[in-house]
């Protein structure tokens, strides 16, 4: 059990590194669907050498169809990551992007009829305290301008309120398929499950999903970063994040969805947090203190059962 934490705390810590790549990239342009364009080439190259191509024509329906899927998920969690930027700071958006355990927590109970204790329904309530604290965020932090800054109006924390949903919604996506892949049974199998025997196929799937549809849309939309060099920086590094958070995380993805994914989710909020202060230099107002301590508080909460024993 502790080895599984220690792989759960070390996948958030590659988790947080995406946050941090998509704010240093917003005075870059490089805008997070050109780090997800990377992510995907990375990790489709990365899996992609792991796959045994002989049976990989010949994979279940399921382990192909869900990978899939998540991209979809992807795309709409990183359009909105780019809408949430463009009207707020980074904190209360990197806290939904990790509150996603709920999402999982609420799938399992479903799916796999894992217990829902009273204290995850808390954290539930936590979840939602932390998006209405986020909506009301005053003005977007920005260190280089100077003078008095607008408020925002009405409809830009709407916009951004329900950007922050759409986020949790989308990113939610990967780590409930994951879930079930890491968790589901193959049929005639009394241990196997999906992502323990195509786990290379599977990722590879995802990624390459990942790198096509963020290729396409980059195409479409004509984003140009200012200079290669920045996205190819920021993009490694993302790259190299999530290879190693999704990697990791799957090897523990069997065990219960409170543990795992709600020490993931609070690890990946913590690094973002860290860095939103110490590197970017937001100011600590009380929405702030309200959106990230009830998104820290949603994490205890639903973990915990486990602390106290």
């Amino acid at each position: 059990m502790y080895g599984a934490v220690m792989l759960a705390v070390l996948s958030g810590v590659g988790f947080g590194l995406i946050g941090i790549t998509f704010r240093m990239g917003q005075s870059r342009n490089v805008i997070p669907l050109h780090i997800s364009m990377c992510m995907g080439i990375a990790g489709c190259v990365f899996f992609g050498i792991q796959v045994n191509w002989q049976s990989f024509f010949s994979l279940p329906l399921l382990a192909v169809l869900l990978p899939v899927i998540s991209a979809f998920g992807n795309l709409a969690s990183m359009h909105f990551t780019k809408v949430s930027l463009s009207r707020g700071p980074l904190s209360p958006l990197w806290c939904a992007m990790n509150l996603t355990f709920l999402i999982v927590v609420i799938y399992s109970a479903f799916a796999f009829s894992e217990t829902i204790l009273p204290f995850q329904f808390a954290a539930l309530v936590a979840g939602i305290l932390c998006v209405i604290f986020a909506s009301n965020l005053g003005n977007q932090p920005d260190t280089e301008k100077k003078g008095p800054k607008p408020e925002r109006s009405g409809k830009d924390k709407f916009i951004y309120a329900g950007s922050l949903l759409i986020v949790l919604l989308g990113n939610s996506t990967a780590f409930v398929i994951i879930k079930d892949l890491g968790t589901r049974l193959i049929p005639g199998s009394a241990e196997l499950t999906y992502l323990v025997e195509y786990r290379s196929s599977i990722f590879f799937l995802m990624y390459s999903s990942m790198a096509i549809t963020c290729l396409v849309l980059v195409l479409i939309q004509k984003a140009k970063p200012n200079k290669i060099g920045d996205l190819i920086r920021l993009g490694t590094l993302a790259a190299g994040g999530s290879i190693v958070g999704m990697f990791l995380l799957g090897l523990a993805a069997a065990l219960p969805a409170a543990l795992i994914f709600t020490i993931n989710g609070m690890i990946a909020i913590l690094i973002g947090v860290i860095a939103s202060v110490v590197a970017f230099g937001e100011k600590r107002t009380p929405a702030w203190y309200g959106t990230v301590g009830f998104g820290i508080l949603a994490v205890i909460l639903a973990n915990l059962d486990k602390l106290l024993t």
